[in-house]
This record gives structure tokens, C-alpha cells and sequence, in this order.
């Protein structure tokens, strides 16, 4: 069954091609995940998969200001029933006011701020940036007014209207503001603000420095009214084991998100990238020795409890690596390359400090006239004892075919 997003696919079909700009392109992506079967949060197919493939026809439509990006995928994971869905990632109309005045109303994306591995300032989008193989972004409802000159832009957005608290950050609806300089030599500014049911005021600042023809620095900062993240209720209230999964979202106090990072591109086609953040979101090194320490408790009692209902209570708690940050202090090392003609590998290690985890990744990335292959590798592991090193997946490999139709 084709489920919602379908209606508007076939609607951009539908529409008179006239003078309009209309593209498609296929995609295969197939991921393939290798257990820890040492972690304590590790727990088998079929409760967790440890394969699966998104195919997708990525369907573009622009004509004036009207543009509509459209996804029918098929995904495949294993030992479940396939999956068909129409996706609406991008479905809006940008329309002038007058010099320098636009406004915009439909879904659309809307990426903000500053960063590689983490931007604290990307209020709205709120895009997941350590995912691997990631799908085409879906955008926001939003009825928005833009004022801009040739250096300079405000944007005032309304998303998700009328709806009230959603069910997590993206769906919520709020008030943003967004404010962007772009100097003569290159440098910008950035400031947003955002009003949500879930997180109240959100405020932050950035910036880009550009250093000579190489060099280029950033930082931004962000404060939250109110922290959030997922936890085990468990922990804490003298529980071990719960009949239903305890996993729920626990509302803090004031918080900040912070990132900086420096960037040097050379002539050659090599580029190097270092970067820090901190997310107030994200657990303590001693949040996740609680985890661990209710995850043993619930391991030892094998024998005693029904088996399934301690795999099912390990599986609740492995949610806790479904977060972008698994802590809140996080170093990211890049080195890349581009040879100018469609070939750009690259390498990364991730670490948390506070903790000795690491994740390495490789991956390259082919492009050419009409088709663009993409590979990777990520392998979880570090200190003893550290959130990565006891993931439940130890090592993931996927690939991204696309083909250009037209």
C-alpha cells in the first residue's frame, strides 16, 4: 500500500510541464550492520534488524516560484514485511511582496546556522547530521516572510500552524527568526531566535571567519529555556524490570549547545576539519553508568525472569543510541579530498572525551555525469566501558547508487 505523500507525487505529476523544470532520479541504498554481540544493549533479529535497503524515485518540480520534491520509496528490512511510501519532503510556493520582500507558505526545508557534525542553531530543521546513508530531508510546514538585501536577510517563520505541541522538536509548532550577514570578504553572521511548546525560548549567535584563501573558523552557541532527552524511568525508582517500555523523555532546566571548528581547504584538492561541540541534550558520562549499571541488573536475572522480558526491557534501552549525540562532549577529526573530478574520499574519527569512545569512519563518494556512487564505513569502538565501544551495533557498511533519469 502506497501510504500519504502519494496524493501530492502524483499531483506533481499531473501538473502542465510548460516551461517548468522537472527532474528524477533513482536511488539504491542498502545498509548492512554488524552486532556487538558483546554489548549489554545487544539484542537479536528480529527485534532489532541488522539489514536493510531504501529505493527511492526522487521526483523535482519548479516552475516560478512553486517547487515540489517528492520521494516513493520502497524499503526493505530484514525479516519484516517491505514497505511503500509516498513522501512529501518539499511541497511550497515562494511569492514577492515587493523589492526585497518575499514570503513562502507550504513545506520546506529550512537548515540554519553553522557546523559540520553538529549545528546548534538549525532550530527548525533540526537535521540528525551523524546519520549514516541518510534519506532527502523532509521539510517543515511553514508560512514565512523574508526581507533581504545583497548582504544581508531576515526571516520570520511560522512552522507547523495551528497544530500545538508536537510529538517531538521538528513537529512542534513555534515562532523562528533567523538574521544572516554576509560580509564583502567572505565572513557571515548568524543569529536565530525560536518560541516552541517544548523547549520555550531558544537564542543563539554564529559566525564564519574566513582566514586567507585556505583557512576558514566557526563557531555558534545556543541557549535552551528547556533541556530534553530520553531516559530510562527505570533508573532510579528501585525498578528492574517494566512491563511496557519505560523510555520517556525527561524535561530539564536551561541548557546550552555550543560548536567551533577550523577548516583548511588547500589548492591540491586536501582538506582537513576539526571540530568540538557540547549538547546539553545529551547524557553525562555518569547518566550512562547508570544505564549500564540497570542493564547488568537486568542481565543477571537469567534463569529467573522470562527471557523475552529481558530482551524486550535491553531492547528499550538501546533507544539511548538512537540520539545524535550519545554524549555531551564530542570531538570530530576530518580529512577529505576532491580531485576535481567526481572522486572525493574521506576519513573521520569521532571521540568522546569524557568517556575514551571513538568511531571511525571511511567512505569515497563517485560522481559523474549522470550517476553518483557513494560508500562508507563505521566501526564503534574506543575504552573499555565507554558508550560506544558497548553499542549494540559494532560496525555498519552501506552504499548510495544514484542515476540521474532526466
Amino acid at each position: 500500500m502506497v501510504k500519504r505523500g502519494a496524493a501530492s507525487c502524483l499531483l506533481a505529476l499531473a501538473l502542465p510541464a510548460g516551461a517548468a523544470e522537472f527532474n528524477a532520479a533513482l536511488m539504491v541504498a542498502p545498509e548492512v550492520d554488524t552486532p556487538n554481540t558483546a554489548s549489554p544493549y545487544y539484542v537479536g533479529p528480529p527485534l532489532v534488524p541488522d539489514r536493510a535497503s531504501r529505493q527511492d524515485l526522487e521526483l523535482r518540480l519548479r516552475e516560478g516560484g512553486f517547487n515540489v520534491q517528492e520521494t516513493l520509496r520502497w524499503q526493505t528490512i530484514r525479516d519484516r514485511t517491505p514497505e511503500q511510501h509516498g513522501i512529501a519532503n518539499q511541497f511550497y510556493y515562494d511569492g514577492e511582496l515587493g523589492d526585497g520582500l518575499g514570503w513562502t507558505a507550504g513545506k520546506k526545508l529550512m537548515s540554519w546556522g553553522v557546523g559540520f557534525g553538529f549545528k546548534p542553531l538549525d532550530v527548525v530543521q533540526r537535521e540528525n547530521r551523524r546519520l549514516v546513508n541518510r534519506p532527502a530531508l523532509v521539510g517543515a510546514p511553514v508560512l514565512a516572510v523574508e526581507r533581504f538585501t545583497a548582504d544581508e536577510a531576515w526571516t520570520v517563520a511560522w512552522t507547523h500552524p495551528g497544530r500545538g505541541e508536537g510529538s517531538d522538536d521538528f513537529r512542534d509548532a513555534s515562532l523562528a527568526l533567523r538574521w544572516y550577514r554576509l560580509s564583502a570578504g567572505g565572513d557571515d553572521l548568524h543569529a536565530v531566535a525560536r518560541l516552541s511548546h517544548r523547549r520555550g525560548l531558544e537564542a543563539g549567535v554564529g559566525a564564519t571567519r574566513v582566514i586567507g584563501e585556505e583557512w576558514s573558523i566557526y563557531g555558534a552557541a545556543l541557549y535552551e529555556r528547556r533541556t530534553r532527552r530520553l531516559m530510562n524511568m527505570l533508573v532510579g525508582n528501585g525498578g528492574t524490570l517494566a512491563a511496557a517500555d519505560p523510555m520517556s523523555e525527561q524535561v530539564g532546566g536551561g541548557g546550552t549547545k555550543a560548536v567551533a571548528g577550523a577548516q583548511w581547504t588547500g589548492a591540491s584538492g586536501w582538506s582537513t576539519l576539526a571540530e568540538a561541540w557540547y549538547d546539553a541534550d545529551a547524557y553525562s558520562r555518569a547518566q550512562w553508568q547508570r544505564l549500564d549499571a540497570l542493564t547488568a541488573s537486568q542481565h543477571a536475572l537469567a534463569g529467573i525472569a522470562p527471557a523475552a522480558a529481558i530482551a524486550g526491557n535491553v531492547a528499550w534501552s538501546s533507544q539511548a543510541y538512537l540520539t545524535p549525540n550519545l554524549l555531551r562532549e564530542n570531538l570530530l577529526l576530518r580529512l577529505g579530498y576532491d580531485d576535481r573530478d567526481g572522486f572525493r574520499p574521506y576519513a573521520e574519527l569521532l571521540a568522546t572525551p569524557r568517556d575514551g569512545g571513538r568511531v571511525w569512519t571511511i567512505g569515497a563518494a563517485f560522481e559523474g555525469n549522470r550517476q553518483r556512487l557513494a560508500l562508507g564505513l563505521r566501526q564503534a569502538g574506543g575504552a573499555d566501558g565507554s558508550a560506544y565501544a558497548r553499542a549494540p551495533i559494532r560496525r555498519a557498511a552501506w552504499a548510495e547508487w544514484r542515476l540521474a533519469l532526466f
